[in-house]
């Protein structure tokens, strides 16, 4: 079979447009959810119960808070796709709204008292009160220097202080009094009346009031990634040798583990959240649009129905460890097809099969589709991430290249029919790769990549992952930077070389990455005679975007991995 341009590209638009127009559910909290409707271009609050709208934007919610008696919802509200948004008060009534344009927020978490008067904020480095009848900001607490947060416990709410190599402390919102310190806080929820907060590795309770340890959580070879409360008991959310599981503790001992997989396939279970009736869950995978799940129906749940095939392979990588790949492809065909192949590797983060409507309608169009757990991400605990961490980026690129050798040694694909893609971190391996190792890929996706490494400042949020990389400013850090940096080894490249066709996806509203780098990669690509493209959408983010900005980079995207497989046997 031979993969031509017509059959590259017939269906492939329509597929992308069709899997595009399924909606994207969450899960119901207090009562409402933020969800894209299907059809819909935006995303919007509504009630859980029925979907009716309470709030439709044009610009984008970057987080939400229902107050406790559920007459009014806090939204932190951006007009466009640069995560700089305003507090809005919404009346969940009337629909009429009430913006605070001077209290600017970027996903920070927000504090509502008991009475629903008044609502907290951290913003701008500032405690924030908003006197919610009177429609007025009631006071402005200026804070010391480092990111603080603001989470329920106690009377008044807890703060977590974060600081460069320093323990986070957990205050009395009240006092300001210190009552703990942890190696670092994701969250923070109240539990039958203790603070809990998770560490990025366990669970830790305290007395709100003292901060006396009550107990303690922690499997080390589960990553948490998130947390509901129902009572005494915690949901926990977690992955566990690379694969999602759930937890059940109650006091700090676990009594229940569920590994979703087991009925329902590889699934990810991006959410939790208690229900009335106990705990829901929101499970997803490559071709599985996020759907809302009852915990109990995880545990007895039959696997749908599909075309299309999801699994776990494992390849070895060059010192011997077993790295997982999950793909998905056209059920019970092995032939090799063109594939596109991702990845993430940094920042903890854990790199699952989540839902991505091309992901879905590359697979349906009869290609697969792949992401890759390399070292650096958080899917096997805390030494999986150090070993590709900090002076130790190379291991996760070293990690890629060796799934991407894997997948063709398989019989899955080939050379020529593999396409490397990745965003953010994720683009900075793909692109170090692909330059690194030329032949073991036709083509290298990059979006919103910083792809010089040597130059991290040249970004608006550059200076926090100087320790992720491994900047560390030294003649022998700048050397091991310039030696992974994907502009770097892109120069490197010789005519003579097979060199990857290189498409570099630049976002007009990225506030974290400037397109600089991406725009040097494809000068230096194009002087060794590489096929090169930097393609820009001026009304993306780095953040969340709407269906029409997400759709014009989705089907760039596919138009590009099929351009550059479309000539090789199948």
């Amino acid at each position: 079979m031979t993969w031509t341009r017509a059959r590259s590209t017939t269906g492939l638009a329509a597929a992308l447009h069709r899997w595009e127009r399924v909606g994207r559910r969450s899960l119901p909290i207090d009562g409402f959810e933020l969800v894209r409707l299907p059809g819909q271009a935006r995303r919007g609050l509504y009630l859980a119960a029925n979907h009716v709208p309470v709030l439709e934007p044009d610009g984008h919610i970057l987080a939400w808070s229902a107050a406790p008696d559920r007459s009014s919802i806090a939204v932190q509200l951006a007009a466009s796709a640069d995560e700089d948004a305003a507090l809005v008060i919404v009346d969940v009534a009337s629909g009429t709204t009430i913006e605070f344009g001077d209290v600017r927020c970027r996903y920070d978490p927000m504090l509502w008292d008991r009475t629903s008067s008044r609502l907290s904020v951290v913003a701008e480095g500032s405690l924030v009160d908003v006197d919610v009848p009177g429609e007025r900001v009631a006071g402005v607490d200026v804070l010391p220097v480092g990111r603080w947060r603001l989470f329920p416990g106690g009377e008044d709410g807890l703060l977590a202080h974060s600081r460069p190599g320093r323990p986070t402390t957990i205050l009395d919102r009240s006092t300001k009094t210190e009552i703990a310190q942890a190696r670092a806080v994701t969250t923070i929820v109240d539990c039958d009346g203790a603070a809990v907060y998770g560490d990025g590795r366990g669970l830790h309770a305290i007395a709100p009031a003292s901060g006396r340890r009550l107990w303690d959580w922690c499997d080390p070879d589960i990553t948490p990634t998130g947390i509901a409360v129902s009572g005494d008991r915690l949901l926990v959310a977690g992955v566990r040798a690379g694969r999602g599981v759930l937890a059940e503790v109650v006091s700090g001992v676990q009594i229940d583990e569920i590994d979703p997989e087991d009925s329902l396939g590889p699934v990810t279970v991006s959410a939790v959240a208690a229900a009335h009736d106990g705990f829901v869950v929101l499970v997803e995978s490559f071709t599985r649009p996020p759907t809302p799940i009852r915990l109990d129906d995880v545990r007895g749940g039959r696997r749908p129905a599909s075309p299309t095939s999801t699994r776990w392979l494992t390849v070895p990588a060059d010192d011997g460890t077993d790295l997982s790949v999950a793909v998905a492809a056209p059920a019970g065909d092995d032939r090799p097809r063109p594939m596109i192949l991702t990845c993430y590797g940094g920042f903890g983060q854990c790199a699952l099969p989540e839902f991505e409507p091309t992901a879905a309608a590359w697979v349906e169009s009869g290609r697969s589709y792949a992401v890759a757990q390399v070292r650096g991400g958080g899917e096997r605990g805390a030494a999986w991430r150090a070993a590709g961490y900090g002076p130790r980026k190379r291991r996760g690129v070293d990690d890629l290249t060796c799934v991407a050798r894997g997948l063709v040694e398989s019989g899955l694909t080939t050379p020529d029919l593999l396409v490397l893609a990745g965003a953010s971190h994720g683009g900075v391996l793909a692109a170090s790769s692909a330059f690194g190792a030329p032949d073991t890929c036709a083509a290298v996706v990059a979006t919103a990549a910083p792809l010089d490494l040597t130059r991290l400042d040249e970004h608006p949020l550059g200076h926090r992952w100087a320790d992720e990389f491994g900047a560390d400013g030294t003649v022998a850090g700048d050397a091991r930077l310039a030696s992974l940096s994907p502009l770097h080894r892109a120069g490197r490249l010789a005519r003579a070389d097979n060199v990857p066709a290189f498409l570099g996806i630049v976002l007009g509203e990225d506030t974290r990455v400037a397109a600089d780098a991406t725009r040097r990669v494809v000068d230096t690509l194009r002087d060794v005679g590489g096929d090169a493209e930097l393609w820009r959408r001026d009304d993306a983010g780095h953040g969340g975007n709407h269906l029409d900005a997400l759709h014009a980079m989705g089907a760039r995207l596919l138009a590009f991995a099929a351009d550059t497989t479309c000539e090789a046997d199948a």
